[in-house]
């Protein structure tokens, strides 16, 4: 699932909560990926008016129908606010990370089979929200170019 579809499917009120929990480098660099103009205008007076202003825009280049890139936007909400989780998967397969992050080729070194059992496991834990998770496991399959997590159905988990 290509990341804009990801975005989608969590809907207008979730993948603006995401927004929000970015720092404003992240922010920014998100408005520039989906072709927007990241400059503050006159009518938004506090940062959190801008905030807002920013993710009502950027929401809506997801919600249209023509793609909008989102894939800088989901790796910076995973390693801005899912470390836990992204940890919680790394160390589940034994692949060494820093803080959920990894330059191993774990997608493809990993037998399929033990990755869908850190992934169902991940699913069923009560400390993480389904939609994370399917988020994070679509994201994976996406930026790897595999299909490693199809039998899960994710995108049900999204909504």
């Amino acid at each position: 699932m290509l990341p804009h579809e990801i975005c989608r499917q969590l809907g207008e009120v979730r993948f603006k909560e995401m927004f929000m929990s970015l720092n404003a480098a992240a922010m920014k660099q998100s408005m520039l990926e989906g072709g927007l103009s990241a400059i503050r205008t006159a009518a938004q007076v506090s940062i959190r008016k801008r905030n807002e202003e920013w993710a009502r825009r950027l929401w809506g280049s997801v919600a249209s129908d023509k793609p909008s890139p989102c894939k800088l936007f989901l790796f910076e909400w995973l390693r801005q606010t899912k470390t836990d989780l992204l940890t919680a998967f790394l160390d589940s397969i034994s692949v060494p990370h820093q803080k959920g992050l990894t330059d191993a080729d774990f997608m493809k070194d990993v037998p399929e089979e033990r990755l869908l059992e850190a992934a169902k496991a991940l699913l069923a834990h009560p400390k993480y929200d389904r939609r994370d998770v399917a988020a994070y496991l679509l994201f994976l399959d996406y930026s790897n170019e595999t299909e490693r997590f199809a039998t899960l159905d994710l995108a049900k988990q999204l909504s």
